[in-house]
């Protein structure tokens, strides 16, 4: 019975294969019917009356419909239109080289061959080609004269096209260098303390040790030297505000850790008083429990600070676009208990305080300078997330 299911199985995958085309044909997906019937006709060749019938219809319709829209663009006359002509020409040399390789193709069952005719378009090919080149240069051209950037990168796609449509085509290389280096924007990342703290070079140099090339994309170039280039579209101003430091702080406190524990062995009475035996006359024992207490003693040791400042955003002529403030919190905390009573009582996070010491407290400076590299991450990603802002 399987393998009966199987065999059927099959059966329905490969007739499922044959009217593919057809299907395609029916639901007016023309380019699909030719290339699926055309794959369909390199495996197996025989038995395919229904998808040669169905390639023969799709390209009669699809060569039709491009030669007439061809002919329209021609005479509609406008330059632009070279660049869809050669696209049409395209399409039509794919089909034509999808089906020269089986044809002819005989169908069986109306004894002759498919009405399929290709038509020579290697010259129109060429012809379309150099023409739709010349037309993407000239408006390239157009747009790298307009002053602006983004037309400078609009220019770029379209000289890179030329390219594509032919590889020597004047000094489009140079063309794409010119306007690939006119669309770019650069944009100047610079690091200034104003706050009333002197802060160590180290703390401003590190703020800056990145790799900067991590934040290019195509069309913005981002520097951390001045020199890099002669001018600056936009300035990104990382501005240390304020630090403030708190002063040291120690607190102790006190509290009770009570747990209820085992102590010794205790016998069993029987209702006489006396001790019970067991069946083997043995004296019943049995656990002694008791409130085990011990006096924890916490000192806490404290130094909060916090420094805070913006990323500003502007114009190289000077207008602001954007100020996104940041803030990092300066924590020092050290925590240490010594303990009174039953140590058996401690709870597991009393337990984790023992044996800990008074540790010396950090220098203001100290503080800051260890909070660099959360700095450093945090106004690296304000510049990634506002990126749009240097962009045109």
């Amino acid at each position: 019975m399987m393998k009966n299911l199987i065999v059927i199985s099959a059966l329905a995958l490969f007739l499922g294969s044959c009217s593919m085309a057809n299907q395609y044909l029916k639901n007016g997906n023309y380019q699909a019917a030719i290339e699926v019937g055309a794959q369909k006709m390199r495996r197996n060749p025989k038995k395919a009356d229904k998808t040669i019938l169905a390639i023969e219809r799709a390209f009669k319709i699809e060569k039709s419909r491009i030669l007439d829209k061809v002919n329209q663009l021609k005479i509609d006359g406008n330059p632009e239109n070279w660049v869809s002509i050669y696209n049409l020409y395209k399409q039509l040399d794919q089909y034509q080289k999808a089906l020269k390789p089986v044809l002819p193709m005989f169908i069986k069952k109306e004894f002759r061959n498919a009405d399929i005719v290709l038509v020579n378009i290697d010259q129109d090919l060429a012809e379309t080609k150099l023409k739709a080149a010349e037309y993407l240069y000239v408006e390239a051209e157009r747009l790298l004269a307009n002053p602006s950037k983004i037309a400078a990168r609009e220019a770029y796609g379209r000289f890179k096209k030329v390219k594509e449509f032919q590889s020597n085509f004047r000094d489009v290389d140079a063309r794409i260098a010119e306007s690939y280096n006119k669309g770019q924007n650069h944009i100047l990342i610079n690091y200034s303390n104003n706050s009333q703290l002197i802060i160590p070079q180290e703390f401003m140099t590190n703020l800056s040790r990145y790799n900067v090339q991590d934040l290019n994309a195509e069309w913005t170039k981002f520097h951390l030297n001045k020199n890099d280039v002669n001018k600056y579209d936009y300035n990104i101003d990382v501005n240390i505000r304020t630090v403030d430091i708190g002063p040291e702080q120690i607190r102790e406190s006190q509290y009770e850790d009570i747990a209820k524990v085992q102590d010794g062995f205790q016998y069993v009475l029987d209702g006489k008083g006396n001790v019970a035996k067991d069946t083997l006359g043995n004296d019943i024992k049995e656990p002694r429990y008791i409130n085990a207490k011990a006096l924890v003693t916490k000192t806490e040791q404290t130094k909060i600070g916090s420094l805070s400042g913006t990323v500003n955003y502007k114009r190289a002529n000077g207008q602001a676009l954007k100020s996104v403030p940041f803030r990092e919190d300066l924590i020092f905390q050290n925590f240490f208990a010594q303990m009174q009573g039953d140590q058996r009582a401690l709870s597991d996070q009393s337990r984790k305080l023992l044996g800990g010491r008074p540790l010396p407290f950090p220098a203001d400076l100290q503080m800051v300078m260890d909070a660099s590299e959360l700095i450093k991450n945090n106004t690296l990603n304000i510049i990634k997330s506002n990126v749009r802002l240097v962009y045109e």
